[in-house]
């Protein structure tokens, strides 16, 4: 007797990265909610390699193929636009293989700006089962709108984590990341003392921990007593990025901070994240430019820190934002300038967050 052919997918994900950043934490939240809602849903993600997104897969019984990206498009991850050259001779194979996994499906999730450039080349056989959940800025303005006129071209749905992002996606369904942390049951921070202050994100230069050592120079010679954390570490394969790390080890060592500083690198999973936050006075996300939406910021608010962060940000659009640093944050005004902003929590926001944050 002939075994039972495999049940197909009802959907494929796939994704650009294998370690998880705040866009693959709000994309796993997300995929959570839409199995919540339809019955006996069964996703498979495609992923370039084996790393923490698929251990975060394997742990929630969810189905995940290994699928190496071509060379030149693994460096278009990085924003290379002359890299795609590269790829050409590795890419028509590539898209034989993703048509393969794509037939059976009953709609295919295009998460990112550079996964969804792959799976629009597929698009004319992919007429109306594809949504493009878009959640960075690319930089060139160009290549956005491009990416959205072929999107409504073939009919593909596009979702945006913020109405920023929404902005350059003409058609864009606004969707806010679903965000899990809690306000803890009792407040651990020391209500005197010594102040925590952290940021929290992948290391690349667009992330500003540079910007968070100049601020704990500031604070320090301001007289505040308070120990800085560094949490994150380099996930995406780029020199460059590396290079940015340990330029910032050089930074501290400048600034003589050695004493004052300590990196933490990557928290594994939500509880880490979790309890550090809950002992953390302030999170300074001080990004060099706007994030599409700014999960670790929102984190950080239900967990009751104080929070900064640059006032074009998503998170920006769903908690009230204030300008100017009261207090014994003074300092930072002189660092960070106009561009960033405090933000906090709003009675609203607070009461709708067991749903999802914005949604």
């Amino acid at each position: 007797m002939k075994p039972a052919a495999a049940k197909p997918p009802s959907f494929v994900v796939h994704n650009s990265n294998s370690e998880i950043g705040g866009a693959e934490a709000s994309l796993l939240a997300a995929v959570a909610v839409n199995l919540a809602t339809v019955a006996d849903a069964r996703p498979l993600f495609l992923v370039p390699a084996e790393g923490g997104l698929s251990r975060a897969l394997t742990a929630r019984g969810w189905e995940f193929r290994v699928l190496p990206w071509p060379r030149g498009l693994a460096a278009l991850t990085q924003r290379r636009l002359w890299s795609l050259p590269l790829a050409l001779p590795g890419l028509l194979p590539y898209l034989w293989r993703l048509r393969g996994v794509f037939r059976d499906a009953d709609s295919i999730w295009s998460s990112g700006v550079k996964s969804h450039f792959a799976c629009l080349l597929l698009s004319p056989w992919l007429r109306g089962r594809l949504l493009f959940d878009v959640r960075d800025f690319f930089r060139n303005r160009l290549i956005r709108r491009s990416l959205a006129f072929a999107s409504a071209r073939f009919g593909c749905r596009i979702a945006a984590n913020s109405r920023a992002v929404a902005a350059d996606y003409p058609g864009a369904e606004v969707r806010y990341p679903q965000v899990t942390l809690r306000r803890p049951a009792v407040d651990r921070r020391v209500p005197s003392g010594r102040r925590v202050i952290a940021h929290l994100a992948y290391f690349a230069p667009y992330k500003g921990q540079h910007l968070f050592l100049d601020c704990a120079r500031a604070l320090l010679d301001a007289g505040v007593d308070a120990e800085f954390l560094i949490i994150g570490d380099v996930i995406y394969p780029a020199e460059s990025y590396a290079r940015y790390r340990e330029e910032l080890f050089a930074q501290v060592g400048r600034l003589r901070l050695n004493e004052h500083v300590r990196f933490l690198g990557k928290l594994d999973g939500p509880e880490a994240v979790q309890e550090i936050l809950e002992r953390t006075d302030l999170l300074l996300h001080c990004t060099t430019e706007p994030e599409p939406f700014g999960r670790a910021v929102m984190e950080a608010l239900l967990c009751g820190c104080a929070a900064v962060c640059h006032g074009g940000s998503g998170v920006c659009e769903v908690t009230e934002a204030e300008r100017g640093f009261p207090g014994w944050m003074g300092p930072l005004g002189k660092v960070l300038g106009e561009e960033y902003v405090r933000v906090r929590l709003s009675d609203d926001i607070v009461g709708r967050r067991a749903s999802g944050v914005g949604r």
